[in-house]
């Protein structure tokens, strides 16, 4: 009943209106704080991006993009205008160098960093297209990250912006969250749970036309089976994440608030906010308002399971030392996998990628390597080329450079940025780039 009720509840589009007046779902906020929302809520959607200090300097980022707008507070995230500024299409872009993120989803991990223990295992239950994940990945790389969907299609959007950014520690799966049979394991459970999404109406106009009140009701049932589930797979002392993209009460305090009546080991932490978060209703949770945060709808609770069990995980004895640092090897499903590491409870789950993939598994590939282990790969060496010739390559031109290095497969960098492989010959580098990946960028 349970695996036909959420996937029901997820993908079941509401009756469409479009006179609804979201201000009224604002009863934690001013009457000065509603009218900027109402002023504000025309304007453009706040786009950000997060750096990833591994594969790219703030310096160069700065320097390449002079109109961005640096946080005050977290010093890796940027906001752009969207409308202006098409750096999903640039060449940093592209090697890995940020991931582009809603700045109110930013925030969570922002202060998740410091509350984590080292090395700690975390879940992401609803993870598509990877956002929450990856934003505390690039300020905490040494979490192992199971980052799961129900959809398949969707899961492989995560594994496709972990091998664009290097993330080697995200494992990625597509199970329904509510049927994933592991014991109390995990440090950090990851809930961004479906919502009915009315505090993302400038981001997604579509969404203002699908909220009603039936959609809402339809969802909280699903919210709350997920924040059981991730109850029970909590180790003690370990913390959800919960959050959602909408303003609405019903989805975000009132929620937890009926989770903490039946939990009472649970705690809400406390954090220390900029005045533009907004606590929530009775101090449970906070919000980010479009208009009042300079970002769209999120609401984010952190909660801590005091009590539970404290189970141990196995490591897996099937691990190969690598050359590559804080790295192993590990074969799945007869295909090898780099990852910082893997424990033997963990070997029945259906992943999609344990990691980033080694080899080239396609029929008659032209390079042994996967793409995404050229993020990676110490043992080939790295051929630095300028910016019109990486430009060429990525739109899958062979190309013609000067240059001492003994003929072979090579690695091409841009800015010290890994671009992906290719073959020397002579002067000539042949093109190894994945068809799927290849396209005109600036």
């Amino acid at each position: 009943m349970k695996k036909n009720k959420y996937k029901h509840n997820f993908n079941q589009t509401s009756n469409k209106q479009t006179n609804y007046d979201f201000s009224s779902l604002l009863t934690y906020c001013s009457i000065d704080e509603v009218t900027t929302f109402k002023q504000n809520i025309k304007n453009n959607p706040v786009s950000g991006l997060l750096l990833n200090e591994k594969v790219y300097s703030k310096d160069s980022l700065i320097k390449d993009f002079p109109e961005l707008k640096e946080d005050k507070q977290d010093s890796i995230l940027f906001r752009f205008d969207k409308s202006e500024d098409r750096l999903g299409k640039s060449l940093s872009h592209f090697a890995g160098g940020f991931y582009i993120l809603d700045p109110s989803s930013a925030i969570i991990s922002y202060y998740l960093k410091d509350l984590l223990p080292k090395s700690f295992i975390a879940l992401d239950m609803c993870a598509a297209p990877g956002g929450k994940t990856i934003a505390l990945d690039l300020r905490r790389n040494d979490g192992l990250y199971l980052a799961n969907d129900i959809s398949f299609t969707r899961a492989l959007e995560i594994n496709k912006n972990a091998q664009r950014l290097g993330l080697a520690n995200i494992l990625t799966l597509s199970l329904d969250p509510l049927k994933i049979n592991l014991k109390e394991c995990f440090d950090l459970i990851i809930l961004d749970v479906p919502c009915s999404g009315s505090g993302m109406i400038r981001k997604e106009p579509k969404m203002a036309l699908d909220y009603s009140q039936e959609k809402v009701d339809r969802l909280l049932p699903v919210q709350q089976d997920l924040l059981e589930k991730g109850y029970k797979l909590l180790k003690q002392n370990g913390i959800i994440a919960y959050s959602t993209c909408s303003l609405s009460v019903e989805e975000d305090e009132n929620q937890i608030k009926n989770f903490l009546r039946k939990h009472k080991d649970v705690e809400v932490i406390n954090i220390d906010t900029p005045p533009l978060v907004i606590k929530g209703e009775d101090g449970i949770g906070y919000h980010m308002i479009p208009g009042i945060y300079d970002g769209e709808g999120i609401y984010f609770a952190i909660l801590r399971k005091k009590d539970g069990s404290s189970n141990a995980l196995t490591n897996s004895k099937d691990l190969q030392k690598t050359n590559i640092d804080n790295l192993v090897k590990m074969s799945f499903n007869k295909v090898d996998y780099v990852l910082p590491r893997f424990y033997q409870e963990f070997k029945d789950l259906p992943f999609i990628a344990p990691g980033i993939k080694i080899n080239d598994t396609t029929d008659h590939p032209k390079c042994e390597f996967d793409h995404g282990y050229s993020k990676l790969a110490s043992d080939i060496p790295c051929l630095e080329i300028d910016k019109e010739l990486a430009l060429r390559y990525i739109n899958g031109e062979e190309i013609t450079i000067d240059s001492q290095l003994n003929d072979g497969l090579v690695v091409l960098t841009h800015q010290h940025m890994r671009l992906g492989f290719g073959k020397k010959v002579n002067n000539k580098i042949k093109n190894y780039l994945p068809k799927g990946l290849r396209g005109r960028l600036f």
